[in-house]
């Protein structure tokens, strides 16, 4: 009996030193991060709308997160570059980039991409959005939408309207106004904002799609007219433009929009923490102040949110691709 005592208690003494070797989980700690700089990839040039929206958050993520938040700024074809990069980065949480809505659900169905947005890419928060406005040269002999319309239905194909290049958002929202408003008006593809906005101006060209803040001094100056937005509600730097639902075509609604990616399979509570940080900045009082300045709208949200959305923005411009016939060489 002895014996077996002792056995008991070496057993004992044996099995308590080895859970003493076994990690308490419930004092375990989450890995620290960020511990080193993180990289917000921009797929444009610097002063763009990615690049400046880039910045206005990197700048207060800085100070939250304790490192450096760099900007790379990768330019050329359209921003596919710049995400391909992206998609070829580590899914440690140290990569992210601002997609536009161009980026997101346009390239995907006009491209042979070698990533897929989809199976690559985590959403993490939707930044925000710019509404279009429907320009019209001065000599346009209309002053309202319905007047608009009246003149482009009793001239079909007689007017154009130009874009910034095949694919582009303002493009895009051309086709849907045709198709919504049942108008047959002749799309002008340009290289670039500044040879579109110069014909425009002259006349070369009718009617363009643009964000208010781009086209602000040509308004002001008399140099365009505005016909409506495409939006919910009123501009905040045209407060007299009325939208189109105020004007008369209810089921037209067209904008430009940004959110911030990562690399699918980056840890869900780093995807969380940056959307937690980045949703408290986009309520900050300091960077709605500075996003009115440029018209654009802050939003925020989940990231299941922002994956929803995708789908629903996905499935929208392909159909109008698909009906519009858009290709690009």
């Amino acid at each position: 009996m002895r014996g077996s005592g002792v056995q008991l208690s070496m057993s004992g003494l044996m099995l308590c030193a080895a859970v003493a070797l076994i990690p308490d989980c419930s004092t375990a700690q989450t890995p620290a991060y960020p511990v080193r700089p993180v990289r917000f990839i921009v797929p444009s040039t610097p002063a763009g709308p990615n690049d400046v929206l880039t910045r206005l958050i990197a700048e207060r993520l800085t100070p939250v997160l304790g490192q450096q938040i760099i900007v790379d700024n990768r330019a050329g074809a359209g921003g596919r570059i710049a995400l391909e990069i992206a998609s070829k980065a580590a899914p440690d949480g140290y990569t992210f980039f601002l997609g536009s809505q161009a980026h997101l659900t346009v390239h995907p169905v006009l491209y042979r991409l070698p990533y897929d947005i989809a199976q690559d890419f985590a959403p993490v928060v939707l930044v925000g959005r710019v509404r279009y406005l429907l320009l019209a040269h001065p000599s346009v002999p209309a002053g309202t939408l319905k007047d608009l319309l009246n003149l482009l239905r009793s001239r079909p194909g007689k007017l154009n309207y130009a874009s910034v290049g095949a694919g582009t958002t303002s493009h895009i929202v051309g086709e849907l106004f045709k198709k919504v408003a049942r108008v047959d008006i002749v799309h002008v593809p340009y290289k670039g904002a500044g040879p579109a906005y110069t014909d425009l101006i002259s006349g070369q060209v009718q009617l363009m799609f643009a964000s208010p803040l781009a086209v602000s001094q040509y308004i002001r100056t008399g140099q365009l007219k505005a016909i409506a937005i495409a939006a919910p509600r009123r501009s905040g730097l045209f407060p007299e433009i009325r939208t189109f639902e105020e004007a008369g075509l209810p089921d037209f609604e067209g904008s430009a929009w940004w959110a911030v990616m990562t690399r699918a399979g980056v840890p869900s509570q780093i995807v969380t923490r940056l959307n937690g940080e980045i949703n408290r900045i986009l309520r900050s009082p300091q960077l709605k102040e500075r996003l009115a300045v440029l018209d654009v709208e802050p939003v925020g949200g989940s990231p299941g949110e922002l994956a929803t959305y995708l789908n629903s923005e996905r499935a929208k411009w392909a159909k109008v691709i698909k009906d519009a016939g858009i290709v690009v060489e």
